[in-house]
């Protein structure tokens, strides 16, 4: 007694030791990721700060602009547009390490000088002509026009002095224009890749730059075991001269590819750094102290958005990573987003209305505009304004003006199409077209006018609607956003899995690290040997608890405890973010649960053992399992039913065991059933016994399938291709003196299932009408040339997926009520197209057929055995519809074929 009650002691106090040590060593980290990764799922999804809005370069950004990746011009153009709508920070998660080829000023290039072209080229032709016209009415002498040409050629070469001026400017530095861009903005923050090898390509003095304008400045570091980089790789110059923060992209993947935790800061040489989202938030925040610590990062000072100062408390592991609280949704289901798109068609949109307002006012269509500055003038002052605060000949604080500049332009484009000017046009226009006096070519021309101005208008008017359509249901979240700009296009590598998504883009994982901080709620985890000395108290409890009981509520206890400390573990998680590791704690009262319940369980598992010896030789491994699970399953007696049964049987088998002894029917038969049957239980069937060659199945049971028809079809389809490979080994072999093959009966409906016989002999078996019936169809095929013959219940039990051939309606022996059958065809996607036309000839034929047009079918299923050849159903019905034009059934026939014999 006493060695049993030690037993129960060092049992739990070995097993605690074990998973201990498995925490310790990180052999359990793997799965005990999987399990925090569940608890999150039943923690209340963080709430999201409305500020947090991800612009997204996706599928239609890539799509709409047609270049990847995208040139730096346009997401500079994209960057000062948010600028426009009220952003206040903007985090760029791409990498500018590279400098980028130049690009095209399009506004230069489409704009200015086909402008510039038409002006400077108009007034050099207006000067050759008036020269030639003075020249011709003899104003200006031969002699003297010299002179003039002298000076028009001096006006050329000015001219072409300009013309290549402005052709030089087309060429566009893409990265000083982001540059630029990023000035505008102010608040703008790019990437610091840490590195782990010295990179070379690195220029000279970018490093020094990074540490000396964008390390972290306010910081203290108190005992930290951070391991420093090895190298930095800063975003390129000129940007890193207008960024306000460079933080660092490098994100934590653990073993099981999962990103579940991130560095806040890392360290390189004597400089400190801030991830990629913790440099603008701390702007945010009002640039609280940062002091790393062993287990916690503090922001002290913190300004909250209410106004109020608080210190916040970030828990971090012994290698400095922060664990995620993310979302639980998809990522475009989780925070707000802009897509990129958006931003770019936004561009072209005013662009393109800038270039109508210039036709409008070139064609003096805009004459009844009443405003106090022209529209054009006040598009002009606001990129001048915007060229100024680009190049810092004026302060970024003038953004509002710029901003406040195209607010009113498009206000007072708005409101002057509000007034439609064009009638009052073509009101001017309807009083000219009055005049009867008006010659031809006039009156040709004002109806144009007709025409094209309510078209010009229209359009104009269309350019405004979707331009204001996307700056208020498209950019309005804009205002006072904490912008997180990253690719999340189709082509993008930028995506990784975290505990709710597979593939949910990065750029997710700075929005979730931003959310957090600024939610203040934090999830971490405790020391595991606060686990390992709950364990011990907990198993050795049980295993006191346990010793007397006997096996079933002892298994009872054990696994209530098992799953008792689970679920508190799981919902003290949910409710305070304090992750108790579960593996050393459930661990040991689960093992312990174990071995001290199975010398309990061993006589019975003895007698289990018995019974599966004793009945795997004629029984199913399904069967076996239920009689073990419920012995009373061995008395006699069974239950209905609804389900599929499958009767196979061999043609002419007779005949070609005739030609072989028994020895070698005995071997080809093994491996013929064997093929077979493995289809049949690979689709969960039951094998209900052989008789010779045939197969008796069904599907239903003992295991409840409710797609048991839908299997039981796509079983017969695979055993025919099995059939085609075995024959094909059988002959080249020479096992077989002609190929098997196999005819096939399939019914659905109500069947009794369960041991049949007596007490000392049982069978587990289906019987009923509905078995039976599978065993006529069987049978059946033998009239129509087919291999699969199944009811109407089955075909409609099954569902989609198959292909069918509609055949009789029959009445079998016992039956007054005819039934229709079909021929299973194939499974959907296997046929050729030209079975398939064969199939709809055939359908519009049995359509004649039982219309009595014996002619027209006839014709009609000779057409379908042509592309199909030896097609026995279309041959089948090309007989009986010559023997039913030679001798037609009586008037009374109804189509149904009745069976004579079983």
């Amino acid at each position: 007694m006493k060695k049993n009650a030690s037993f129960k002691f060092l049992v739990p106090a070995g097993l605690t030791l074990l998973f201990a040590f498995l925490a310790v060593t990180g052999l359990s980290t793997s799965l005990e990721y999987r399990i925090m990764d569940e608890f999150l799922g039943f923690r209340k999804t963080p709430p999201e700060d409305p500020r947090i809005v991800l612009v997204d370069v996706d599928d239609p950004a890539i799509t709409a602009i047609g270049t990847w990746p995208i040139s730096r011009n346009i997401t500079a153009n994209g960057l000062m547009l948010l600028a426009e709508m009220g952003a206040k920070q903007a985090t760029f998660d791409i990498e500018y390490t590279d400098k980028s080829p130049r690009g095209v000023n399009s506004e230069i290039l489409e704009e200015e000088i086909p402008q510039f072209l038409d002006t400077e080229m108009g007034r050099l032709q207006a000067n050759i002509k008036s020269l030639f016209a003075a020249v011709a009415s003899k104003q200006i002498s031969v002699r003297d026009a010299g002179d003039y040409v002298d000076d028009l050629i001096g006006v050329a070469e000015r001219t072409k002095t300009d013309i290549k001026d402005a052709i030089g400017r087309i060429a566009l530095d893409n990265d000083q224009y982001l540059a630029e861009a990023a000035r505008f903005f102010g608040d703008a923050y790019f990437t610091i890749n840490m590195r782990k090898m010295t990179e070379d390509a690195v220029p000279s003095g970018l490093r020094e730059t990074a540490i000396d304008k964008h390390s972290l400045k306010n910081i203290e570091i108190r005992g930290t075991d951070i391991k420093p980089s090895v190298d930095i790789v800063p975003v390129i110059d000129p940007i890193i001269g207008n960024a306000k923060g460079l933080g660092f992209t490098n994100a934590e993947v653990d073993d099981d590819g999962i990103r579940r935790r991130i560095m806040l800061v890392q360290k390189y040489g004597d400089a400190w750094f801030g991830q990629l989202v913790l440099r603008p938030l701390l702007d945010v925040l009002g640039n609280p102290k940062v002091t790393v610590q062993k287990r916690n990062i503090l922001l002290s000072g913190a300004h909250l958005a209410n106004g109020s100062l608080k210190d916040i408390n970030i828990p971090i592991a012994a290698d400095g990573t922060v664990l995620l609280d993310w979302p639980h949704s998809l990522y475009n289901d989780s925070f707000r987003h802009v897509s990129f798109y958006h931003l770019y068609i936004h561009d072209r949109l005013f662009s393109d209305l800038v270039h109508n307002i210039q036709i409008g006012e070139s064609n003096n269509y805009f004459h009844a505009y009443a405003g106090d500055v022209p529209l054009l003038e006040l598009e002009r002052q606001a990129a001048s304004l915007q060229e100024a605060i680009m190049a810092g000949t004026e302060p970024h604080e003038r953004v509002a003006d710029y901003a406040a500049l195209r607010s009113r332009f498009l206000s007072e484009v708005g409101s002057f199409l509000a007034t439609k000017p064009e009638e009052a046009i073509l009101a001017d226009i309807g009083a000219v077209l009055s005049d009867s006096g008006l010659d031809a070519e006039t009156r040709t021309q004002y109806e144009q006018f007709k025409i094209e101005i309510p078209d010009f208008f229209t359009k104009t008017r269309n350019v405004y609607d979707n331009l204001m359509q996307i700056r208020t249901e498209k950019l309005g979240i804009l205002a006072g956003a904490f912008c997180i700009i990253g690719q999340t296009n189709t082509g993008s590598t930028d995506l990784g899995a975290n505990p709710f998504v597979k593939e949910y883009p990065n750029i997710g994982t700075h929005a979730s690290l931003v959310n957090m901080i600024l939610n203040g709620q934090f999830i971490s985890t405790l020391s595991f040997w606060w686990s390992v000395l709950l364990a011990l108290i907990l198993s050795m409890g049980l295993s006191i608890l346990t010793r007397t009981q006997q096996p079933f509520p002892s298994m009872v206890i054990g696994l209530a405890s098992f799953v008792g400390i689970v679920v508190l573990s799981g919902i003290f998680f949910a409710l305070t973010g304090l992750y108790l590791p579960v593996i050393p704690l459930a661990g040991p009262i689960l093992f312990s649960f174990i071995l001290l319940t199975f010398i309990k369980f061993f006589v019975t598992e003895k007698e289990r053992g018995f019974l599966r010896t004793a009945f795997s030789h004629y029984l199913s491994a399904d069967v076996i399992r239920q009689i073990i699970a419920n012995p009373d399953k061995l008395k006699l007696g069974g239950e209905q039913k609804f389900m599929t049964a499958m009767f196979t049987d061999i043609q002419g088998f007779s005949t070609i065991s005739e030609k072989l002894n028994p020895v070698e029917l005995v071997a080809l038969l093994n491996r013929y059933l064997t093929g077979m049957s493995n289809q049949v239980l690979e689709m969960g069937g039951t094998i209900d016994k052989y008789e010779g060659d045939a197969i008796i199945a069904f599907f239903g049971a003992p295991i409840d399938l409710a797609d048991h028809a839908k299997r039981a079809l796509q079983a017969a389809v695979r055993m025919k291709r099995i059939e085609e490979e075995l024959n094909a080994k059988f002959l080249e072999e020479g096992i077989a003196p002609s190929p098997l093959l196999t005819r096939f009966g399939i019914n659905t409906g109500q069947m009794v299932v369960g041991n049949m016989g007596t007490e000392k002999k049982m069978d587990y078996t289906v019987i009923g009408d509905s078995v039976n019936l599978a065993a006529r169809l069987e049978g059946v095929n033998k009239r129509y040339g087919t291999w699969m013959c199944v009811s109407e219940d089955t075909m409609k039990e099954a569902g989609p997926g198959f292909v069918f051939r509609r055949l009789d309606r029959i009445r079998v022996i016992g039956k007054a009520v005819p039934i229709r059958i079909f021929e299973l065809v194939e499974e959907e996607g296997y046929l050729s197209e030209a079975k398939l036309k064969a199939l709809e000839l055939f359908e519009k034929g049995l359509e004649l057929f039982e219309t009595r047009n014996w002619a027209g079918a006839t014709k009609i299923f000779a057409e379908a055995a042509t592309l199909i050849p030896d097609d026995g159903p279309s041959l089948r019905y090309i007989k009986t519809c010559k023997e039913y034009m030679e001798a037609p059934p009586p008037e009374s026939w109804d189509g149904v074929y009745k069976m004579d014999s079983k």
